[in-house]
């Protein structure tokens, strides 16, 4: 992986020297502290995290050719380096194909690491777009839970909501009408089995706009329908995945979601999350939690969020989520400022509380609390 980074900076290196030759040349970037702190309910003893990351995102495009990249340079300090989180964190395998991720340093104190996030090249061809690279392929619809958001799936207790770790493969994508797309997506990976192939159709039709997904994901053959439209003011989303995993029996998953939007720039929706294959009771499993793979206990589940644009520089989200199977919760408030300065820097704080028995999805962990400071450049 160093090596790998290494060729990557060069080549950013000397595209920036050149940048006057290369008209079609542009980058961007960004630096992000979060910080984090909360107790482990395994060994009950408090721990704080701090991750400061240094983002580089160069663009480059020529005639038909796009070249997309970002890459990561991250360090991370403090007592969660000692942790059963970070254990199981640490030890987790990496679901990507491609290596171009690593450690440059690795102690109790301090890790140092990095990745390219992002790298993709795109060729706009006569008959479609062609992406080739580590990207992200969002087939999503609802707000809270997304069973057809299959390859970059997002927990909604994530910590970085907008970060989605990526899937190296190669999409097919191109329009179909004015409001249609039809989409084909191949992701490798080492063993064949567990490589995923699929295909997407989107369309436009009598108010609704919808979707049609059928593929076959890591020996899982799935197909879902997604939809959303409004009536008399309500706008509504749904999606519906009908998986069989061959091995076992095939189950179904399904999200109804309804929303609104208020004067003042309030927006408010609930959701209803039907999961047909409930895992082992989670009673403390932090991996579920830490996972980047959704993982659910219960059959039923019921979420709210709401988040409003106060003004151009105050924003807060709020989602709770209740399985209703076993009486658990979660509440996540975040808040954002953005800092009246320039350049543009933007302060979040937020915060978990879980609630419920020791032994359901969610009661056992404890409270959290996160800050992050983000300066784009």
């Amino acid at each position: 992986m160093v090596r790998k980074a290494c060729l990557f900076i060069s080549a950013v290196a000397g595209i920036m020297l050149v940048a006057d030759a290369w008209a079609d040349f542009s980058h961007s970037g960004s630096l992000k502290n979060l910080s984090v702190g909360s107790r482990s309910p395994i060994d009950e003893n408090y721990y704080f995290s701090n991750l400061s990351r240094l983002r580089l995102e160069p663009r480059y495009r020529y005639r038909d050719w796009r070249l997309d990249a970002a890459y990561d340079l991250e360090l991370v300090t403090g007592s969660f380096l000692d942790s059963p989180e970070y254990a199981l964190l640490r030890n987790a395998a990496d679901p990507r194909y491609w290596d171009l991720q690593g450690s440059v340093y690795d102690s109790r104190d301090l890790v140092a690491r990095h990745q390219l996030y992002r790298v993709t090249v795109q060729w706009r061809s006569p008959v479609g777009d062609l992406r080739l690279g580590r990207q992200q392929v969002n087939w999503s619809t609802a707000l809270i839970w997304n069973p057809t958001d299959i390859l970059n799936p997002v927990t909604p207790t994530s910590l970085e909501p907008d970060e989605r770790i990526g899937v190296d493969a190669l999409l097919w994508d191109r329009s179909w009408g004015a409001l249609g797309r039809i989409s084909a997506v191949y992701a490798p990976q080492h063993r064949d089995a567990d490589s995923s192939t699929a295909v997407r159709i989107k369309r436009y039709l009598m108010g609704i706009d919808t979707g049609v997904m059928v593929g076959e994901f890591a020996e899982v053959t799935r197909a879902g329908l997604s939809g959303s439209g409004s009536v008399a003011g309500t706008g509504w989303r749904t999606e519906i995945v009908w998986s069989d995993p061959g091995a076992g029996n095939h189950y179904w998953q399904g999200v109804a979601d309804l929303n609104w939007a208020f004067p003042g720039g309030f927006n408010l929706a609930v959701e209803y999350f039907y999961n047909g294959q409930p895992e082992p009771q989670a009673g403390g499993d932090l991996a579920r939690l830490l996972s980047t793979q959704p993982v659910y206990s219960g059959r039923h589940y019921a979420g709210l969020l709401a988040w409003q644009d106060i003004s151009a520089f105050w924003q807060y989200r709020v989602v709770a989520i209740r399985n209703a199977d076993d009486a658990s919760w979660v509440f996540y408030p975040r808040s954002t400022w953005t800092l009246p300065i320039e350049p543009e820097i933007y302060l979040t704080a937020g915060a978990q509380w879980f609630g419920g028995d020791d032994d359901s999805e969610y009661g056992a962990f404890e409270p959290l609390g996160l800050m992050e400071l983000q300066w784009f450049f």
